[in-house]
Parts: structure tokens; sequence; C-alpha cells
């Protein structure tokens, strides 16, 4: 139980009923009230399901294969990638409430396994978030992206597709050249440039 409880970032009252940080005598590790404990079940289950079929794959190194909750959780209760949480927060709250969440999460686990803070988490978030109509969010998300990676190209691109899911072609063409500029040999940037042309 201490592994699993270290795979999801959680003590043991996430799942059992009791006080947090109640001495484990006060802990009813018995009872099935709390939801968690139920999920629980089913993803040991779920586990144990996965490890029985990775015994059956064929061809098969002689090096054990195994599923932990540590596989999927890394950490965190719950898994999901960087990218879903950042953009479901810039849709339902805005930018600035999804930046105030990936700045948190970045303090707390940067340099860690839990979350992916590379260039490509904040730009997918921008592109999904773009994608739901929240342009301005979108855009601002990216630039939060290009003060932590002021060397991208990718961002570069993301910021020219945002751009042109409201038809600012002018301003996504300056943003696919400069995706050029910075890398001659992208294919992306020249194919976007070519189908709307190069900035005036």
């Amino acid at each position: 139980m201490r592994n699993i409880a270290g795979s999801l970032g959680v003590s043991c009252t996430y799942c059992h009923v009791g006080a947090e940080r109640a001495p484990l005598a006060e802990v009813d590790f018995i009872s099935d009230e709390k939801r968690t404990k139920l999920v629980a079940r089913q993803m040991m289950r779920m586990v144990q399901e996965i490890n029985q079929r990775l015994d059956t794959l064929p061809a098969r190194s002689a090096a054990p294969l195994a599923v932990t909750c540590a596989t999927c959780h890394r950490g965190v209760s719950r898994p999901v990638p960087l990218s879903t949480m950042i953009a479901e927060t810039a849709i339902a709250s805005g930018a600035d409430s999804a930046m105030r969440v990936y700045r948190s999460l970045r303090q707390r686990y940067f340099g860690r396994d839990s979350y992916d803070f590379g260039e490509s988490s904040l730009n997918a978030a921008a592109f999904r978030t773009g994608r739901a109509g929240r342009v301005g969010d979108a855009l601002a998300l990216l630039n939060l992206n290009q003060s932590l990676f002021p060397e991208a190209v990718a961002l570069h691109i993301s910021r020219g597709n945002i751009l042109l899911m409201r038809g600012d072609t002018v301003a996504a063409a300056r943003s696919f050249t400069e995706a050029l500029r910075r890398d001659p040999s992208n294919d992306e940037a020249r194919d976007r440039l070519r189908s709307i042309g190069p900035p005036p």
C-alpha cells in the first residue's frame, strides 16, 4: 500500500477513512465508504489483467516487463497529460487561470516524472484551446511558452495555425515566416506559407 500511495503522491487517507495525517491506528482500513478506495480496487484489477496480458506477448525479451500504478500516475492522483489539464482550465476559466495552474504545477513537479514541461505541452494546450473558440486565451498560452522557450520553432507554427482559426492570414504568415527563419528546413511552415502567401 505504501508503494501505491507513493505512486499517486497521496497519503493513506486518500482512499481510507480517517483524518489527514492521522496515526494509522485511527484510520479505518476496512471501510469501503470512500469512492477512491473502490476506484483503486478496480485499478488494481486492471493492472493485474494488463500484466497477465503482457506475459502473452510474442517474442518478449528476457527482461521482465510489468505495469505498476506509477506507470500512469507518476506521482499524481489524476494521471492526465499536462496539455489536457491546461487546455481544460483555459477553456473553462481563461488563460490567466490556466497559466496559474501551469506555474503552480511547474513549481511543484518540475524535474520529476509527473508532467512534461517541455515546449510541446503548452503548444498542444494552446491548439486545443483555440479549437474550442478561445483564440485569445490560446495565444496567451503561447506567449507564456515563448517566455520559457525563446529559441523554439514549433510554437511559431502553433501560433500561425491558431491565428488561421480566426482568419488572420497576415499575422499567421508572419508566424510561419519566423518559424522558417529559425528552421529553414521546416516543411510545415513552408507548406502553410505556400497556401496562404507570404506576409505583406
